[in-house]
């Protein structure tokens, strides 16, 4: 009997974190830019969801490799590669992206080859390299 009751008090408190964290956590105070509440799970997914936000046309096309478009888009369309990690077709924020490290550091690493001014042909093909 008290195994059982220890075994609901360690139910209650890790759904009382995940309501927390869900519904309890929100975006901080000095978020110009109106991200989501879970862009801000590290600094890594905060970059990735600005970088997506301002620079659509960036991850506009080049493959996502997670898997993500057959599982946690739940059907929705991802026709748009890395772009449909972060942001969805009528640009409201999806919590994909923040929740795949693999998306975010590859959202990131097509920042980075942006800077560096390579076309998104060679972006596409280094992405794609990574994974073949």
């Amino acid at each position: 009997m008290k195994n059982k009751w220890i075994i609901s008090i360690g139910i209650f408190m890790v759904l009382l974190l995940i309501t927390f964290f869900v519904f309890g956590n929100p975006a901080p105070k000095n978020n110009p830019d109106n991200l989501p509440p879970y862009a801000f799970i590290n600094s890594q997914a905060k970059e990735a969801y600005l970088f997506a936000k301002n620079n659509p046309d960036s991850l506009n096309g080049v493959n996502c490799h997670c898997g993500c478009m057959k599982i946690v888009h739940n059907g929705r369309l991802h026709s748009r590669g890395l772009l449909d990690c972060f942001m969805k077709p009528n640009e409201e924020f999806d919590s994909h992206g923040a929740n795949c490290k693999m998306c975010y550091v590859d959202a990131l690493e097509v920042k980075k080859m942006i800077n560096k001014g390579k076309t998104k042909e060679e972006i596409k093909k280094i992405i794609d390299s990574k994974y073949n």
